[in-house]
């Protein structure tokens, strides 16, 4: 027996995982309009103490009135940063979304039957090895429905054959007769080409 491994299975709900995704997105803008404003601030504090003339000992009691006049004046900095944040982060996530977006088009078109498709992503999209996985299975299944239709209609001439040989009605080989039209019925509805 193959040695197999336990692995953990995780079901998303569409709306839960939706609202965590936008609740992700704006949390990472806020931390770094956080970062960005703390960063500016600590470096605008230092330069204008060191032209205030304290040095580097600053009263930490007088830097926040200054704090507030930094962030008062240098907002549009601060807009322009988490602007910046927002671009950075909706071009990291349509790496993720335009993939995932793509193959549930794809599955939605498999449970249809059809598997004539190719799932095509963009260059630096993420989840190239699925595409190229579901574009393998969907060649191979194709081929083997073609070669299903190629030998069904080689039963089909067969049993024609066999029908005018035995110049009679035989029960059995109307039932094959049956069952090769429900074969061919079945593989008729996949769309492969």
């Amino acid at each position: 027996m193959a040695n197999q491994t336990n692995k953990r299975k995780y079901f998303f709900q569409k709306e839960i995982s939706l609202y965590k995704s936008i609740f992700s997105f704006l949390l990472l803008v806020g931390i770094g309009t956080a970062v960005l404003s703390g960063l500016y601030t600590f470096f605008s504090i230092k330069l204008i103490s060191y032209f205030i003339g304290n040095g580097s000992t600053m009263d930490p009691a007088a830097s926040i009135p200054l704090l507030s006049k930094i962030l008062g004046n240098y907002w549009f900095y601060i807009i322009i940063g988490s602007a910046l944040l927002i671009c950075l982060a909706t071009f990291f996530t349509h790496r993720f979304a335009g993939p995932i977006y793509r193959f549930e088009i794809s599955l939605d078109r498999m449970i249809k039957n059809d598997i004539g498709f190719q799932i095509h992503l963009r260059k630096n999209d993420e989840g190239k090895q699925l595409a190229e996985k579901i574009n393998q299975f969907n060649t191979r299944l194709a081929a083997s429905l073609r070669s299903i239709v190629f030998l069904s209609d080689e039963i089909e001439k067969t049993q024609l054959v066999l029908k005018k040989e035995l110049q009679g009605s035989n029960s059995t080989l109307e039932q094959a007769i049956a069952l090769n039209r429900k074969l061919k019925k079945t593989v008729s509805d996949y769309k492969y080409e």
